[in-house]
């Protein structure tokens, strides 16, 4: 017998990202800070090794009262003025028909909208190579999953993923797809407008056989090098009847705060009646899990985005950070092009990732780190966290792995 229920006997959470954290971290100790390159968490840090926060956020923060910290959200939605500075931030003056509902974080928005467009059995459409939460979220409410090819070459698989959604769409009337854009976890990919075109097209054909939710997963779009990205929003203005996008916003990368857990799931769809009932499941699901986000980011988020002197010195900020990242990219894609390292398509972001063939990745991941190299095993590679590693590391490293991976 078991104290706990069939589905949840024998759950074991192994966090890849932290277990090879604390590999990294004990090396350090060993032999060196300089001897190591840990390209393993996806925050951001400075050139001198350091970990990022943001001093407009974080000096802004002060000025909260103590009261603004300590109370709770204004409601389980999340506060008023926080879902309208949301709204503004991704869509500017864009008329767009949403509602938006306060997450602990993108995670947030992810888990509960999983939880309540799919039922227990069904399957859920993501990309073969992808962050490694959304199975776990998945399995946790006994939701299967289906894998769509992401590339195509150097370009999105449009093809892989509609051919996918059919599948799923002729199996069980309803598809529920997650496309991760812009800064892709882990390939560093962005999509085109004319990829984003086709695949909306294919999405509006097949939402004629029932109801298509796509799971927008931004939670990188801030760092994306390309600041008008957001007007690609303007595109869910005519989502057909049938079709709901829910964006998973975070402040974890855009604020650089990761452990305050604030985020909004965005819904946006034509279809009123079906907006709201979604809105008013997320709430209940709020209620049921977190019951509210922290009240003091929120208010934070809100007083930064809307005082234009303190968005100015953010904006300011988080630009040079964006362009220290792109500085990193530079070195590593140009040196593993010109060394012959397979990597998926890289555009921006966060992450770059060494194509491996899946069968070799948690073994090649282990010689890489007997060379003190550590990095993230993912479906088919191993991630290398450019926000992480300081540009003198990167130089001459494609070389490294790519003798190492090789002998």
């Amino acid at each position: 017998m078991s104290f706990l229920n069939s589905h949840s006997d024998g759950k074991k959470m192994v966090d890849k990202v932290f277990k090879a954290a604390v590999k990294a971290k004990q090396a350090k100790l060993e032999v060196g800070d300089d001897a190591v390159v840990d390209a393993t968490l996806g925050t951001l840090f400075d050139e001198h090794g350091t970990f990022v926060a943001f001093d407009s956020v974080w000096n802004s923060f002060q000025s909260l009262s103590n009261i603004q910290k300590a109370k709770y959200a204004a409601g389980i939605q999340g506060n008023p003025t926080f879902r309208k500075a949301v709204y503004t931030w991704l869509f500017g003056d864009t008329d767009i028909p949403c509602e938006i509902i306060a997450t602990p974080g993108g995670a947030g928005a992810v888990s509960s909208t999983i939880k309540n467009v799919l039922n227990p059995g069904d399957t859920l459409v993501k990309p073969h190579i992808a962050w490694g939460p959304y199975n776990t979220m998945a399995n946790e409410f006994q939701v299967n999953t289906m894998n769509y090819e992401l590339f195509d070459g150097d370009q999105f698989n449009c093809g892989s993923f509609l051919a996918t959604c059919q599948q799923v769409m002729n199996e069980q009337g309803k598809v529920l797809a997650i496309i991760n854009d812009p800064c892709h976890n882990p390939s560093g990919y962005t999509m085109t407008s004319d990829e984003w075109d086709t695949i909306l097209h294919g999405l509006t054909q097949l939402s004629h056989q029932g109801p298509v939710i796509i799971l927008h997963d931004i939670a990188y779009v801030d760092f994306s090098t390309t600041p008008e990205w957001k007007s690609h929003f303007q595109k869910y203005q005519q989502l057909s009847h049938n079709m709901m996008v829910v964006i998973a916003f975070s402040l974890s990368k855009t604020f650089t705060a990761y452990g305050m857990r604030v985020g909004a799931a965005v819904a946006i769809s034509s279809n009123m009646e079906e907006l709201v009932k979604f809105r008013d499941a997320e709430i209940y699901s709020a209620r049921s899990i977190w019951s509210t986000v922290n009240n003091s980011v929120m208010d934070l988020f809100t007083m930064i985005t809307t005082t234009p002197s303190m968005r100015e010195e953010y904006l300011a900020e988080k630009t040079t950070y964006v362009d220290i990242i792109k500085q990193r990219a530079d070195i590593f894609i140009e040196e593993a092009k010109d060394v012959g390292l397979p990597l998926y398509p890289y555009k921006e972001g966060f992450f770059a990732t060494i194509k491996v063939a899946q069968d070799q990745v948690e073994y090649l991941g282990e010689q890489l780190q007997k060379h003190h190299i550590y990095t993230v095993e993912v479906a088919h590679g191993l991630r290398i966290a450019l926000c992480s590693v300081p540009k003198h590391k990167l130089y001459g490293l494609a070389q490294r792995i790519k003798t190492i991976i090789e002998q």
